[in-house]
């Protein structure tokens, strides 16, 4: 999966099971180039990016 912030792909899964933060079906994504925290969920039948944590600022 690329970011969807910066389009790189080198990112990160993160496990926050033990948090409730994160599902099987929609795991927490941290993208190593521009510190984007998110996850891809599914609403009514549409594909949403939740931003958890926003990119760090250069």
């Amino acid at each position: 999966m690329k970011c969807p912030n910066c389009g790189n792909r080198t990112e990160v899964g993160l496990d926050m099971h033990s948090s409730g933060f994160s599902a099987e079906d929609s795991p927490i994504k941290e993208c190593g180039a521009c510190g984007l925290v998110w996850r891809i969920k599914i609403v009514d039948g549409k594909t949403l990016v939740d931003i958890i944590k926003p990119a760090d600022k250069k």
